[in-house]
């Protein structure tokens, strides 16, 4: 169950970072700025966290497993999509209809785990389950990286919708279903509970810390990473495939890493770990933009990803504790939504720092976005069992 769940948001996080190695040759190809490459993630981003709010209350009552096929076969579509386009409005298009689809995708397995895990052991099942973003680091970025250099950008859409769809029926074979709380009136439910349920989780001191913090962790992480490839390619003459090698070597330890650091948050406090983590980042990027291209340059980056990785799965973790199971996959939609604004205004923002001021301003703002993550959940976060 756990490989499934990790093979599911394997394709969705490494459909999202395979597109910053594959902007050069985008910008390229469709004569477009490097602003108007950052609007490829902010729409895809603004339109995953504004979907999701729709699919959290119908997980809650139809179940994750469903939700998963039907993220399955929404993704698939906007993949074949962007496989097709020749256009930037059909590939913004395409990267929108995926967005929607991969947003199902994350609610539906962090809350499937979530409902069959207990807290006491939540930390490693997450983290293992997240180890997906490294895993995508080292296997999804130079596949496709070399996927494009050979074939072009177009193909590397086109083999994660036909991956979508094997997925849908390994899903249908592996995971068993879970209870669910099938309701008559939905219409009724979404209408009107369910908009009353949102307003309440923002009018609880907990809750809010975990949603702006979620906020600021996933800007703070798409900030630097969206440009990492643009910023290689521009400033040391590096191809796609060797920006893969960096995903490829940075993300190695970071996956070995992350069931460990689950593990880990388990018994020293998913809290604890997260707001270090937080701090260790944002160092690290305010060093990394200051490296020329060698073994330094890979050992930060191989550091950032090992930070990134101890503060995921305990963040999760606890996340998925902040509400009862009756609410869980609800509020976290609305948690993801959150973290996909995040990514959006971050990504908008790093796309005009990046053309006006450079890279090193886009790593700064993902610093101060660190930071502001680590005080936030911190602060207002104050229960002991959490």
């Amino acid at each position: 169950m756990v490989v499934c769940l990790f093979l599911v948001l394997f394709l969705g996080v490494a459909d999202n970072q395979v597109l910053s190695p594959l902007l050069p040759a985008i910008r390229r190809s469709l004569s477009r700025s490097s602003t108007e490459m950052g609007i490829l993630f902010t729409g895809y981003s603004l339109c995953a966290g504004a979907s999701v709010l729709l699919w959290g209350p119908l997980s809650d009552a139809f179940g994750r497993k469903l939700g998963l096929v039907t993220g399955l076969l929404v993704f698939s579509l906007g993949s074949s999509v962007c496989w097709l386009s020749a256009s930037y409005s059909s590939l913004l298009s395409g990267r929108i209809l995926t967005g929607m689809g991969a947003s199902m995708l994350s609610l539906n397995t962090i809350s499937y785990a979530a409902d069959y895990f207990p807290y006491s052991r939540r930390g490693w099942a997450m983290g293992s389950i997240l180890s997906s973003y490294f895993a995508a680091l080292i296997l999804g970025v130079p596949l496709g990286s070399w996927l494009g250099e050979r074939l072009g950008w177009h193909a590397v859409f086109a083999v994660t919708g036909a991956l979508a769809l094997a997925l849908l029926a390994c899903i249908q074979f592996v995971l068993p279903r879970l209870g669910t709380r099938r309701r008559e009136t939905t219409a009724e439910f979404l209408i009107t509970q369910q908009v009353q349920t949102y307003f309440a989780f923002l009018r609880v001191r907990r809750s809010i810390g975990a949603l702006l913090g979620s906020f600021c962790a996933s800007g703070g992480t798409m900030g630097f990473l969206a440009f990492l490839g643009v910023w290689l390619h521009d400033a040391f003459g590096i191809s796609g495939r060797k920006v893969g090698l960096v995903f490829l070597a940075s993300g190695a330890a970071a996956l070995l890493a992350s069931p460990v650091a689950g593990s880990l948050s388990d018994r020293i406090g998913k809290k604890v770990q997260f707001v270090l983590s937080n701090l260790v980042l944002a160092g690290l990027l305010v060093l990394l933009p200051r490296l020329s291209w060698g073994p330094a340059l890979f050992a930060v980056f191989g550091t950032v990803s090992l930070a990134a990785a101890f503060r995921q799965g305990p963040l999760e973790a606890l996340v998925t504790e902040i509400v009862g199971q009756e609410h869980r996959g609800s509020f976290i939609a609305l948690k993801n939504s959150f973290s996909q604004l995040g990514i959006a205004m971050a990504a908008l923002a790093s796309g005009i720092l990046f053309q006006r001021g450079g890279y090193m301003t886009v790593c700064l703002l993902g610093a101060g976005f660190n930071i502001l993550a680590a005080g936030l959940v911190l602060l207002m976060i104050r229960d002991r069992r959490l």
